[in-house]
């Protein structure tokens, strides 16, 4: 929780009031407005907040310029604001983004305070600006915020990336420019609920190669799908996976499975209950996982388990979980096909190698006890419902308790 009762006496009388009146307006009962009502004051405060975002950069392109961050002893500005803004990093990277583009061209901070431009068309310049760019922004800050007043967002956030690519070109041109290179960038980071994320920045052409192969790894659902088609979106990121996939799976030279460290508790790993406080189903690098995803895991990665009981005995440095042996694979794929799951079919090259028996619970890496399931599937097996058996005449049959006859 940020402290705020001091703002009157440290930032002004005009944060005082402001301050005041949202607290005054925030005690209305709005429960019985009518629509009309909700929508007038919807678009007010938005307008509002616009006005606010815009001293937000006005107060920060100053503060950055004066590298007043410096004085708490923070590393950097984005730094600074995570630690004492109620901010994310991402939150605080725009806010930094749109000080900065302002500070290089004042006339487009110019246009921002006085309302001619809106924070969203700063926002849609910041993301652009590279430092490399940034001497090329100097040169073209008056055109750009003349453009900035006309336009709409949407047309302006096209303009900004067309003019990225006409400041890069003007820096190639410029054989005395000691400015960096553009370099490809991914940053990515583990998040509390166990997954990962990140965003890219790639030039035009690996970026454009990227989606391409995406998409053609995996382009859109039959709408009949059992389990429905996806968005784009997952489309995209399952067929991401996809590539990683195929790269351990021995798509590129010298690829090996993955090797990988995780840690678990003796309560966890033998499937009771355990005290939240010790509980501990780690995996090394990237943090806490499902059981789920470590049964997953273990179908096509090199996993290494560390047990532990409490926090400081190890009781055991485990093994290399099994997975199916080149041949094995090779022999699962010709006989399946490609993906068992039902209405899918795709091909082999794109299927991992699932356990129906879990190598934990006493499972065998043998042929008949493994199918080939996409990686889409390969997830929803080990996280959800739904569930593979085997029938009596080697076939597979895979259900959904809920949906089982």
């Amino acid at each position: 929780m940020f402290d705020t009762t001091d703002w009157g006496e440290t930032t002004g009388p005009a944060i005082a009031r402001l301050r005041s009146e949202i607290a005054e307006m925030s005690g209305d009962d709005i429960a019985d407005w009518h629509g009309d009502a909700l929508s007038d004051r919807l678009i007010a405060l938005l307008e509002l907040q616009e006005r606010l975002d815009a001293e937000v950069t006005r107060v920060a392109a100053t503060w950055s310029r004066r590298r007043a961050w410096e004085a708490d002893g923070a590393l950097s500005p984005t730094a600074w604001l995570t630690h004492r803004a109620p901010l994310s990093r991402f939150g605080a990277r725009r806010v930094v983004k749109a000080a900065r583009a302002v500070n290089t061209s004042p006339e487009l901070g110019g246009a921002l305070a006085s309302g001619a431009t809106t924070s969203a068309h700063v926002d849609a310049l910041a993301r652009v600006v590279s430092p490399r760019r940034e001497q090329v922004l100097k040169e073209h800050g008056e055109l750009l915020a003349k453009q900035a007043e006309r336009l709409s967002v949407k047309e302006f956030t096209l303009l900004a990336r067309r003019w990225a690519a006409l400041a890069d070109d003007q820096l190639a041109e410029d054989t005395h420019s000691d400015a960096d290179p553009l370099h490809n960038e991914v940053r990515a980071a583990a998040t509390m609920e166990g997954r990962v994320v990140g965003d890219f920045d790639l030039d035009a052409v690996s970026g454009a190669q990227l989606l391409g192969a995406l998409d053609h790894i995996e382009p859109p659902d039959p709408m009949d799908l059992s389990d429905g088609p996806r968005s784009l979106a997952e489309r995209r990121g399952d067929a991401l996976a996809e590539l990683a996939a195929r790269y351990h799976d021995g798509g590129a030279a010298g690829a090996n499975p993955p090797n990988l460290d995780v840690v678990v508790d003796i309560a966890t790993l033998s499937g009771k209950t355990p005290d939240l406080a010790k509980r501990r189903c780690d995996l090394v690098g990237v943090g806490p996982i499902t059981t789920a995803a470590l049964e997953q895991l273990k179908c096509s990665a090199t996993v290494t388990r560390l047990v532990m009981a409490g926090d400081s005995i190890v009781l055991d440095m485990g093994r290399k979980t099994r997975f199916a042996t080149p041949s094995q694979t090779r022999a699962i794929r010709i006989r399946d096909g490609g993906c068992i799951f039902p209405g899918c079919g795709r091909p082999p090259r794109w299927c991992d190698i699932h356990h129906i028996d879990g190598w934990a619970n006493g499972g065998r890496t043998d042929v008949a006890r493994m199918c080939c399931l996409c990686r889409r599937h390969h997830t929803l097996i080990h996280n959800s419902k739904w569930s593979i058996s085997v029938n009596p005449d080697g076939t597979f049959q895979v259900t959904h308790p809920i949906r089982a006859p």
